[in-house]
């Protein structure tokens, strides 16, 4: 028979495959949306993203709320890590910029936005 045993551990297992499922279907939204800009109902055809992303937002609910991570000790970036950093964030920002170039002289505004939250939302990943 087999017998179940939980270490200390591996005590909040379930915490973690729910942050490391949120996580795969973050990534896995984001690469349908890209999909469906490229080309338009290759995705929506088949699958509704209204509800992956309803999905995603309980996910998230859950992993924000109960998931606490150990306390580890901040990584220190260099010149190297800031350039890519601020690479990705001006890519980020200049292709926002372009998909709501309709908007007129506010999507100039609004790729600046993008850049700016997609520099900080790197800056915590890296140094995590």
């Amino acid at each position: 028979m087999l017998k179940i045993n939980f270490k200390p551990a591996t005590k909040n297992l379930f915490l973690i495959i729910i942050k490391d499922v949120f996580l795969a279907f973050y990534f896995l939204l984001i690469i349908f949306f890209v999909m469906e800009i490229v080309k338009p109902r290759i995705v929506t055809s088949y699958i509704s993203l209204d509800l992956l992303m309803f999905g995603l937002i309980i996910l998230g609910i859950i992993t924000i709320f109960y998931y606490q991570p150990k306390a580890k000790e901040v990584k220190k970036l260099n010149f190297l890590d800031y350039s890519t950093i601020i690479l990705f964030s001006v890519l980020i920002g200049i292709f926002t910029a372009y998909l709501v170039r309709q908007i007129g002289i506010l999507a100039g505004l609004v790729g600046l936005v993008s850049a700016i939250i997609s520099y900080y939302f790197a800056t915590l990943i890296y140094k995590e």
